[in-house]
């Protein structure tokens, strides 16, 4: 009687942890929801999808890295699962109002803003992924493991998405 009173107070305990997680991190997560897909019940389903893989892998989180990267981690492999899935998707869309709702200090989409993600929803999946944690501040070694590439493509690719994003920029401020 007292080891299936201990698992149930053992897995509330685990499932406050986790919805703590999630709260601290929801960020996070609806920004990459927003960079691959821009109707919102799409990132609705996606974060949901996001949520269920983390749900199903925290128990075996091992700590030798930083949860945030951890999570980056097994979002982006579930973002990346779901589009081969969806091979029929077109691979360019229409930006919309409604696109990135990545708001300011002030809750207000800045112009600046919806123009660097209208850009940044141009770049391929991989670089989009890429200068994501770029622009939340990852180092290129943790970039390089979330992503699985050496931290020379990572540096490389930075500065190609760079210009990339320069040249769109530009256009559209011509």
């Amino acid at each position: 009687m007292k080891s299936s009173r201990t698992s149930v107070v053992a897995r509330e305990s685990l499932q406050k942890e986790f919805a703590h997680l999630i709260a601290h991190h929801q960020k996070l997560l609806h920004s990459l929801c927003s960079l691959y897909y821009p109707l919102p019940e799409d990132r609705q389903d996606l974060f949901q999808e996001i949520v269920l893989q983390l749900w199903k892998a925290y128990p075996s989180f091992k700590h030798q890295s930083k949860i945030s990267t951890w999570m980056y981690r097994v979002a982006m492999n579930t973002v990346f699962a779901r589009i081969r899935k969806e091979k029929t998707r077109p691979k360019s869309e229409s930006f919309s109002e409604r696109t990135f709702q990545v708001a300011d200090s002030d809750g207000e989409l800045t112009q600046t803003t919806q123009e660097l993600y209208q850009a940044i929803s141009q770049l391929s999946d991989v670089d989009k992924a890429i200068i994501m944690l770029y622009l939340d501040e990852h180092t290129y070694e943790e970039m390089a493991h979330i992503l699985e590439m050496s931290r020379t493509n990572i540096s490389t690719r930075i500065n190609r998405i760079k210009i990339q994003l320069g040249k769109l920029l530009k256009k559209e401020w011509q």
